[in-house]
């Protein structure tokens, strides 16, 4: 009995010291399992068999899509616009984010137009009159959608250009709302993020990714980290002033009434809260400037 409790134990130290290596130097490719290991992988976040166990899961036929898919206002929206892709589940989460934004004035960024049909999309959909949405692509046959005089513009460039970007940001920015649907690969998108998060998005704006299970693909995954494992970092330093004080120090605090000198990555303090979807994100951008403080009666 004690054998296996040592197994068990080793078994668990190396699953831990496995995880932080790879937080700390980058998941080198996706090596992914198939679906007959995949149940294998599961134990590594600690989940009991009951949650495990491998299961059928079947797509929906256009037919037997969700019942309120149709009553969707962005799906009613898409419906009408040529040349569209989007995953059926995708709508629920739009509206879930966006929906409290619609009649407030916007100013868009979405990276990526491939056929302009997101554009004209979120320009019909966020309604207020003085609402702007800007595109950038790396593909010059998009210039065709720029349309000044509706509020859409179409910039071309690179969503990895630093300069490219910053060049949209003081023309159009800051934005309320920055779409990432872009080229989908993995360090596109963590290096949009970091040209765009600190001066192209308002203090109360959203950083929105979406399409992350490119990440899990070959082609797409071009970087050590994934967006996905970036942003779960992300989250990690959201808590960044919880890793060195300890809970006493936060106490003395409450009773002598002292303020605390923290010290944090700045990116603690931009962050208010972050969503995950399947295959999105939401990043929504504060400026916290205090850190809390553990109060009593």
């Amino acid at each position: 009995m004690i054998g296996n409790l040592l197994k068990q134990l080793f078994n668990a130290l190396g699953i831990s010291i496995r995880y932080r290596l790879s937080r700390l130097f980058g998941h080198r490719g996706p090596n992914l399992p198939n679906t007959a290991s995949l149940a294998g992988t599961f134990p590594m976040v600690g989940l009991d068999p009951v949650y495990t166990k491998t299961v059928t899961w079947r797509t929906d036929r256009n037919d037997l899509a969700a019942a309120r898919l149709p009553s969707n206002p962005i799906y009613q929206l898409w419906r009408a616009m040529p040349e569209g892709l989007k995953w059926t589940h995708y709508f629920e989460t739009y509206e879930a984010v966006f929906g409290a934004r619609r009649n407030t004035p916007m100013r868009v960024l979405e990276i990526g137009v491939f056929a302009g049909a997101s554009l004209r999309l979120w320009k019909s959909y966020f309604q207020h009159p003085q609402t702007s949405v800007v595109g950038v692509d790396i593909e010059p046959a998009c210039a065709r959608f720029d349309a000044p005089s509706d509020g859409i513009h179409v910039r071309i460039g690179s969503q990895a250009d630093n300069e490219f970007l910053a060049r949209v940001v003081a023309e159009f920015g800051p934005f309320d709302l920055i779409i990432d649907d872009g080229s989908h690969h993995s360090a596109h998108m963590i290096k949009s993020f970091n040209s765009l998060y600190a001066t192209g998005l308002k203090d109360d704006g959203i950083y929105f990714v979406e399409d992350l299970h490119a990440n899990y693909w070959p082609g797409w995954r071009d970087s050590a980290n994934s967006f996905l494992d970036f942003s779960k970092d992300l989250l990690e330093l959201m808590h960044a002033h919880y890793w060195e004080t300890r809970l006493p120090t936060w106490t003395a605090e409450s009773e002598s009434g002292v303020s605390l000198t923290l010290e944090v990555p700045e990116i603690t303090t931009l962050i208010k809260e972050i969503r995950f979807f399947d295959s999105m994100v939401a990043i929504y951008k504060t400026r916290r400037l205090h850190a809390p403080r553990y109060i009593s009666p």
